[in-house]
């Protein structure tokens, strides 16, 4: 039994674009704190406390807009390979240019010929070894799961249209029950590394490897967005729940991961709320009602952020190269060098976009994209690539473990 899917054709879901850059912010807000070090203790400390997880909500945010905005704009009776063509264009190009500046800046001397190859054709994740999927550009370990996203797609879509609407609550509910025990059964059987530092994102890698970076266990969330996408299209949205209140939910949702054990902070504590805000927004676009989101700056800042997401790692690294990579911040120089970084990130990020990205889609996707990919209602993907490299204090950690 299918369910109702009709959509405005051709219109633009302006909100879940609108939210792509400050979910992608919260991710820099992350890594700025990677590789900056402040000179006071209780400065670092007290970052991490409040920022330095919260890109954990955005990689959640990205992997749900993703599975949202695919079903907003399949098309009917398009194949598989012309699909997966489209979805490569969009992200491939983009990951090979930022991939050959990272080596420049700073990888080359230290990363492995494996880990390269693996990261180049966005195979890193599958690995559970640190020097691998945490090598190269940051962020470009969650394009393994992407493209693992893309290729199970036209399955899961499939399935989810037969779902009868009745249902599409309760299988919801059941995948985010999935995903929270997924977190309980890891803390409860992983051992606690005593090498792993304090301000890591799990107690140790291999929980960290098992909750945030293993493809098929985040695949649950992708397709928890793809089922909240069904529920709006299919009429069984709760109206009442607007945006204003979803993300007073979020609020809640962070105070409560402030207070969590790190591994919950990783996905279980946030999914819900976020898969809720998800869905409210895209209700919202739906119906007509405008918010900040959709504004005309939101729209170009959601529209870069890909390009953003993928090439302010290798920024923050050049800058640590010019400032020097053993110096230490104050808390004012902080700020001054992340916005900095913010700044040189989105201008190039600009350039990026309209002079590589949007350029090779026309070429490359062929078809309708060629002649309408400025008109597409997508996220090129790009809104969910991204994701966070929080491997990095954990893999730290296990370097020096081995």
């Amino acid at each position: 039994m299918e369910t109702n899917v009709g959509r405005p054709q051709g219109s633009r879901l302006g909100s879940l674009t609108g939210v792509r850059f400050p979910a992608i912010f919260l991710v820099f807000l992350n890594h700025i704190h990677l590789g900056l070090a402040f000179s006071s203790p209780s400065a670092s400390n007290t970052y991490y406390k409040y920022f330095g997880w919260i890109g954990q909500a955005g990689l959640s945010l990205f992997f749900l807009i993703s599975g949202f905005l695919l079903v907003w704009t399949a098309r009917e009776n398009e194949s598989p390979l012309l699909f997966w063509r489209r979805r490569l264009v969009r992200i491939a190009p983009l990951h090979w240019l930022t991939f050959g500046l990272s080596l420049w800046i700073f990888a080359s001397p230290v990363v492995s010929g494996t880990a390269a190859v693996l990261n180049f054709f966005m195979l890193s994740s599958w690995s559970p070894d640190p020097e691998i999927f945490g090598s190269m550009n940051a962020p470009s370990w969650s394009l393994t799961l992407l493209l693992f996203f893309y290729l199970v797609f036209p399955a899961l879509q499939w399935v989810a249209k037969r779902i009868p609407a009745k249902y599409l609550w309760w299988i919801a509910g059941a995948i985010v029950a999935v995903i929270v025990s997924i977190t309980v059964v890891v803390r409860a059987v992983v051992p606690v590394d005593p090498m792993v530092v304090p301000q890591a994102p799990a107690s140790s890698v291999k929980a960290f490897y098992a909750i945030q970076i293993f493809p098929v266990t985040r695949l649950l969330e992708f397709a928890l967005g793809i089922l909240m996408a069904h529920i709006v299209l299919s009429g069984r949205w709760i109206k009442s729940a607007r945006p204003l209140l979803l993300t007073a939910l979020l609020a809640v949702g962070y105070v409560v991961a402030l207070n969590s054990p790190r591994e919950y902070r990783l996905v279980a504590v946030m999914i819900a709320p976020v898969a809720l805000f998800v869905a409210g927004l895209g209700a919202a676009d739906i119906a007509g009602r405008k918010n900040f989101l959709a504004s005309r700056p939101m729209q170009w800042l959601g529209d870069i952020s890909f390009a953003f997401f993928l090439v302010h790692w290798p920024v923050v690294m050049f800058f640590i190269k010019v400032f020097g990579e053993t110096r230490t911040y104050s808390v004012s120089e902080f700020i001054g060098v992340a916005a900095l970084d913010l700044t040189v990130s989105l201008v190039l990020a600009w350039l990026l976009t309209i002079g590589v990205e949007r350029p090779l889609v026309r070429l490359l996707s062929g078809g309708r994209d060629r002649k309408k990919a400025d008109a597409l209602p997508e996220t090129s993907d790009s809104s969910v690539s991204s994701p966070s490299a929080d491997s990095r204090p954990v893999a730290s950690s296990a370097s020096a473990v081995n």
